[in-house]
């Protein structure tokens, strides 16, 4: 199991989407991430992937965990990613080798037809508010979703 991060930066209702360049996802709107370093915290590591993949400076204070999502290919967990909102940062965006320049899209119109089946799902119930636990079921990777399950996320 890999361990990763997903993070939204979100100003005045709208988040900031980048279409992914290279590797897994090529192609799908997301937010900015990736698999989390030997030795670093989920903060740390959602710190890092911000200022690689998008240009942006984030203080810790600014990151607000909303979701821990399981994504399951059959019965074997394959990613847990940890979902943050990022609601203050430093700096512009830019364009990496991994991730195009964002867009901002209204979080309630989000372009759901251009992102993974799971993140249409869950994405919606963690920008209404709520804070879950959540488990992605995909029969194969970069398949459509089986089914989704959720609980509410305690965090401390």
């Amino acid at each position: 199991m890999k361990i990763a991060t997903i993070n939204f930066p979100i100003r005045d209702g709208k988040v900031f989407l980048s279409k992914k360049k290279q590797g897994f996802g090529i192609g799908r709107l997301n937010g900015y991430g990736g698999k989390i370093e030997k030795g670093e915290s989920e903060t740390e590591g959602a710190i890092r992937e911000l200022k690689e993949e998008a240009g942006i400076s984030v203080a810790l204070d600014d990151l607000e965990k909303v979701a821990i999502i399981d994504f399951y290919v059959g019965n074997a967990i394959n990613f847990k990613c940890h979902v943050f909102f990022v609601h203050d940062w430093n700096g512009e965006f830019i364009e990496s080798d991994e991730m195009a320049y964002p867009e901002a899209y209204d979080i309630d119109k989000l372009p759901s037809d251009q992102m993974w089946d799971g993140d249409r799902v869950w994405l919606p119930i963690v920008f209404s508010g709520k804070k879950i636990h959540g488990k992605a079921y995909y029969k194969e990777t970069l398949g459509k979703l089986d089914h989704f399950e959720q609980e509410p996320l305690f965090v401390h």
